[in-house]
């Protein structure tokens, strides 16, 4: 029986910031540093929790800047998760890992792969956005409302997204449930019948109020982020990536993980027919697939 492992711990980045992290899963596994979405915390996991043990993998899940206790870097871009990835590694002396991301987190995972070079076995891609700023895509369509909204004030600026994000991240303090039945009432019923689970519900209550615990620092900051350059591109990523869409997902939809799989250099696009945001049962084929980088490699 492998043993396994959990607890919080912090790093330092080499410009002095603080980042927190937890481990869960099994202590010999293959080392996946995770990049949590838009918004959330170290606490986002599976409501199963000794799946990550089953099989094989040592998970790290970290507060981007501004979220749960991790210090806040004003003006972050997407790349610079790399670095901050990196320092995590470096505290746990990890030499190679895998990344993974979903949603607002896999491009975050994808700077790792564009970034860190050897030290990355794989980077998994659940449900990415894509680039902004790019002149042959349509960001917005297909987009849920709540997304376009969200967005749009992300590219007048941070006073406006932070006047966006404010009374959400007040109510996520009095009652996550309320944002969370907001945020669920855009989405297909697949997403609808999973956010109704008390194992799932419990932990997005859980990690959406950690995120929320600098008030919308870290959740402005990444919708800044997003709404210019990622400071890599696409092909610049030259890892193995494995990308998996939900066919019905409306807050990052098909449009956006394919145009994202088609630009990347050494990709696979798996489309989940039937599937949406929220791509819980698919998360035992992501870990072994993950965890398989480290035998190949």
């Amino acid at each position: 029986m492998i043993p396994a492992v959990g607890g919080e711990g912090t790093a330092k980045t080499p410009d002095g910031r603080t980042l927190a992290h937890v481990e869960r899963g099994a202590a010999d596994g293959v080392p996946v540093l995770v990049n949590h979405g838009t918004p959330g915390s170290r606490l986002s996991r599976h409501p199963d929790s000794e799946l990550y043990e089953r099989h094989g993998v040592r998970m790290i899940a970290y507060d981007r800047p501004g979220y749960g206790l991790s210090d806040p870097h004003p003006g972050r871009s997407v790349a610079d998760a790399a670095s901050d990835i990196g320092a995590i590694a470096d505290k746990l002396g990890l030499d190679r890992f895998a990344v993974v991301g979903g949603s607002g987190g896999a491009p975050h995972a994808l700077a790792c792969g564009a970034l860190l070079g050897d030290r990355v076995l794989r980077v998994g891609a659940l449900v990415t956005p894509a680039p902004s700023d790019t002149d042959d895509f349509d960001f917005f369509e297909g987009l849920a409302d709540i997304n376009v909204k969200e967005f749009g004030a992300a590219l007048e600026g941070r006073e406006a997204v932070e006047a966006f994000i404010q009374p959400y991240a007040d109510e996520l303090r009095r009652n996550p449930d309320t944002v969370i039945e907001e945020i669920v009432s855009e989405l297909p019923e697949v997403d609808r019948e999973i956010a109704e689970r008390e194992g799932f519900r419990a932990i997005m209550r859980e990690s959406f109020s950690e995120a929320v615990r600098q008030g919308v620092r870290g959740w402005a900051d990444d919708d800044l982020a997003f709404a210019k350059s990622w400071g890599f591109e696409p092909e610049d990523v030259h890892a193995e990536v494995r990308l998996w869409q939900g066919e019905l997902d409306v807050l990052a939809p098909r449009s956006h993980g394919e145009y994202v799989a088609g630009r990347l250099p050494n990709a696979r696009f798996e489309l989940l027919e039937g599937g949406g945001h929220f791509l819980d049962e698919e998360w035992a084929v992501v870990l072994d697939w993950l965890a398989a980088g480290a035998a190949v490699t």
